[in-house]
């Protein structure tokens, strides 16, 4: 699965299920794929998407 459908169907799920309970290895694939798409596109990140990385945060801060 390449990175775009990767971050898409995690959004999906979370659009879906609001009780998503993302898991650890979730959490780091998700966090990796923003990290290098933002390094090379910071004006298109949708808002939930910036909810789902602040969520992460929470639960997995030492992933930061």
């Amino acid at each position: 699965m390449d990175s775009a459908n990767q971050i898409q169907s995690l959004v999906d799920q979370v659009e879906k299920n609001p009780e998503y309970q993302i898991s650890e290895q979730e959490a780091k694939g998700f966090l990796s794929e923003i990290k290098r798409v933002t390094k090379e596109d910071k004006t298109n990140m949708p808002p939930l998407v910036v909810i789902i990385m602040a969520y992460i945060n929470m639960l997995f801060p030492e992933l930061d």
